[in-house]
């Protein structure tokens, strides 16, 4: 499991297999939720968190290569609206299945491209992993408060250059630790 530091937000799908996760601020998103409306609520979230911005903002959703099924659904198309978060969030974690992965290179279907965008309009390193993810026992017994479980498969972080490198369950536990003590990116080890 990942410790989120806080403030931070949790989005989870209307559909998505329990257990939903909780942080300072959760969200139910409901599947008439469009892009637009539901970043304009996490903008408006994160100037209301203490500094003004979310540490981490957590997609806990269904998902296919460059797809994020949440609310109405957000796709490439929609990946210019993420700057609205630019400054207001430092770090995002998607956590549906396949997201990352490369269903047709340099397509609409290129989660790749897609996770790459999405750090470079919202200004945020992003988290993302190409393959199922699975809540295994975590279904049945949930978890704690300002938890996540670990991802399976490869992990990506996308940085808001739109460069990104393979990552693993570790590196990323150490990241959270240090947003959560206040180091900078490049004072991390």
């Amino acid at each position: 499991m990942f410790e989120i530091p806080q403030p931070s937000m949790a989005l989870n799908s209307h559909n998505v297999p329990p257990p939903d996760y909780r942080m300072w601020n959760t969200r139910k998103v409901d599947k008439e939720v469009r892009a637009s409306d539901l970043i304009s609520n996490i903008a408006a979230v994160a100037d209301a968190a203490t500094g003004g911005y979310l540490r981490s903002l957590i997609f806990n959703c269904h998902g296919d290569p460059g797809v994020l099924r949440m609310g109405t659904g957000i796709g490439r198309s929609e990946t210019p609206l993420l700057a609205d978060l630019a400054g207001k969030v430092h770090t995002i974690m998607i956590v549906a299945c396949d997201v990352a992965q490369i269903g047709e290179a340099n397509t609409w279907k290129d989660g790749n491209l897609f996770c790459a965008e999405f750090a470079k309009y919202s200004g945020a390193y992003v988290f993302a992993s190409s393959a199922l993810q699975s809540t295994g026992l975590y279904t049945v017994l949930g978890l704690p408060v300002n938890m996540v479980d670990e991802y399976e498969g490869d992990v990506y972080r996308y940085n808001p250059n739109a460069s990104n490198r393979l990552v693993d369950n570790g590196y990323v536990t150490r990241w959270m630790y240090n947003l959560k003590i206040g180091r900078k990116p490049q004072e991390w080890k």
